[in-house]
């Protein structure tokens, strides 16, 4: 396992973007309150798995949400909004860079 709370802080932005947007989109006059709970859910565990700075259980748990969720995602996308599987990219280059 790899602590690093520093590079968990720069992966929990990423998965604050994306829960940002969600919630925006989710209480927006043209909203989807059903993005309301995954963003909620999935912002709780990464910020849990930060404190800790478990970057390898927080890169899991991404690859979780992404396989869970895949509506959240098409939902955000039609909307212009980012997403998990948008800043997948993002998410994976802090986990493999290397100090």
């Amino acid at each position: 396992m790899v602590y690093d709370k520093v590079k968990a802080g720069r992966m929990l932005r990423v998965v604050l973007d994306v829960s940002e947007g969600a919630l925006d989109q989710a209480g927006g006059p043209t909203g989807s309150p059903s993005l309301r709970i995954p963003a909620l859910e999935s912002e709780k565990i990464m910020r849990t798995l930060a404190a800790k700075g478990d970057v390898d259980a927080m890169y899991h748990e991404y690859l979780r949400v992404l396989q869970a969720n895949p509506a959240v995602g098409e939902t955000l996308h039609r909307h212009h909004r980012k997403s998990f599987e948008s800043e997948f990219y993002r998410f994976a280059s802090i986990y493999w860079e290397r100090d």
